[in-house]
């Protein structure tokens, strides 16, 4: 059974597709936005210390790994982050990096904070500071993750294996 050509002219002129190029269109600029979130947002790096300890006169000594210590640098933002002990809130103190020792990796950071409890300048006090070394957009974080791409003087190990190198044998 075949339908006239009028019928049909008229049956596409009625269906114009508006809902589809719509839903389109909304899709292409989420991609968009998502595309340029995923290469201009901008993710903040940590690096944790290993322990603190608050001196009476306010200083704070932390103590980081060697890898880690080589990330920090004078003036960088700190957070400390203090125990107080079982069902009590979490202290947390910004600061800056005030200076930085290369010996046995422990960091001297100077704290914004005016009114520190005296009970955390007379204890001993547990807790972690928090050092940020670093912003990096999520993309840029990917390509460190595969590896490729990068100065390996630079790069950031990820993977906790070690291969060992191959040494050439004198008996072949």
């Amino acid at each position: 059974m075949s339908l006239q050509f009028s019928r049909s002219m008229r049956s596409l002129r009625a269906d114009s597709f508006r809902i589809t190029r719509l839903g389109l269109l909304l899709g292409i600029l989420l991609m968009i936005g998502l595309l340029a979130w995923f290469f201009f947002a901008k993710v903040t790096l940590y690096e944790h210390s290993t322990s603190i300890e608050i001196r009476p006169d306010g200083q704070v000594i932390a103590t980081f790994s060697e890898e880690g210590l080589r990330r920090i640098r004078q003036g960088q933002a700190v957070v400390l982050r203090l125990d107080q002990g079982a069902n009590m809130p979490v202290i947390t103190i910004p600061g800056m990096v005030y200076d930085t020792q290369k010996i046995a990796g422990k960091v001297i950071l100077m704290l914004f904070a005016v009114d520190l409890p005296e009970e955390l300048l007379s204890g001993n006090v547990s807790g972690r500071a928090e050092v940020e070394v670093e912003y990096v957009s999520p993309a840029q974080l990917i390509v460190r993750a595969t590896g490729r791409y990068l100065d390996s003087s630079n790069q950031i190990p990820v993977s906790p294996q070690t291969f060992p190198t191959p040494t050439p044998r004198g008996d072949l």
